[in-house]
């Protein structure tokens, strides 16, 4: 098809646009500062290009019915320009961005409530995208370009293409409910206890991905992914399995205890946000960085 064929020009757009808001070819002329041959040679290129009439000369010219879709089409590629430059300068100085970001269930329990209420006061045009993810799965989709920050335990070996900044340490525990029906033998014998017990967790890798996670999986009987963490804890309270719990979370869940003489029972991990060291940050994620610094450098 011939109109298939066919690219208005940006100059074309705009001469028919001051043609239309200041009322004729003179004016246009004054007001994009060329001259009124111009402005007339181009209408008639575009209408030659289109086969077909857009204006009626006149003292003041008017749209025939082809110029008034014709202008309808000018108005929006304008407003779009003008919405996209607008933009560009929010995001430019920073009033506009978005904040990407991934967090586990610990820093979203403890932290996520004061720092992204604070966050949205302080950036309110910025638009956010929120997870709340099990923190190995938080890694691999930072990895993955899913989100532009991660905020939860570092792993033993991060990729060394990543950024690391760490606010606090935590343990990890290994804790078991008083209800489960070996309690006491998992206090008392818990190498022995834990091949019969079920680990309610809320991601383990592949063991192809991470080999030293079948060492783990082997002193359980079964594994159990539960991302949500409300549910692995009724799962542990109804006596289904033994969890992993920050020791933050431990003294707030009643009845979960500690299971004692483990090398594997209690694991140190350092806890902050991470990004790809290699790609610019947004500016949302670099208020984000600097509002955790402030609160977490501030003694509570």
């Amino acid at each position: 098809m011939k109109s298939a064929q066919l690219q208005i020009e940006r100059h074309e757009v705009r001469v028919l646009d001051a043609i239309v808001n200041f009322g004729g070819f003179s004016r246009a002329a004054e007001r994009l500062n060329i001259s009124q041959s111009a402005i007339s040679q181009t209408m008639a290129n575009l209408e030659h290009k289109l086969g077909t009439q857009l204006l009626i000369r006149g003292r003041t010219p008017e749209l025939t019915e082809s110029g008034r879709r014709m202008y309808s089409y000018v108005r929006l590629v304008l407003n779009e320009e003008q919405q996209a430059l607008s933009d560009i300068e929010l995001i430019r100085t920073g009033a506009l961005s978005t904040l990407s970001l991934a967090i586990n269930s610990m820093v979203n329990r403890f932290f996520s409530n004061t720092l992204l209420l604070r966050f949205c006061d302080q950036n309110p045009l910025t638009r956010l995208k929120l997870d709340v993810i099990p923190s190995k799965e938080i890694i691999y989709g930072v990895d993955e370009g899913r989100w532009e920050l991660g905020f939860g335990p570092f792993q033993t070996e991060m990729p060394g293409h990543f950024e690391t900044r760490a606010f606090f340490t935590e343990n990890r525990v290994l804790a078991v409910h008083q209800n489960h029906p070996q309690f006491d033998q998992l206090m008392s014998s818990p190498q022995t206890a834990l091949r019969e017990t079920t680990l309610l967790t809320s991601y383990l890798d592949e063991v192809t991905k991470r080999p030293e996670q079948g060492r783990l999986r082997s002193q359980f009987s079964a594994v159990w992914e539960i991302s949500n963490l409300d549910l692995r804890l009724a799962l542990a309270a109804a006596g289904k399995g033994v969890t992993y719990l920050s020791d933050r979370l431990l003294s707030d869940a009643q009845e979960m205890i500690a299971i004692p003489g483990l090398a594997s029972a209690s694991i140190p991990r350092q806890v902050g946000i991470y990004y790809k060291k290699h790609e610019p940050l947004s500016t949302g994620a670099k208020r984000f960085l600097a509002l955790c610094d402030r609160h977490f450098s501030t003694p509570a």
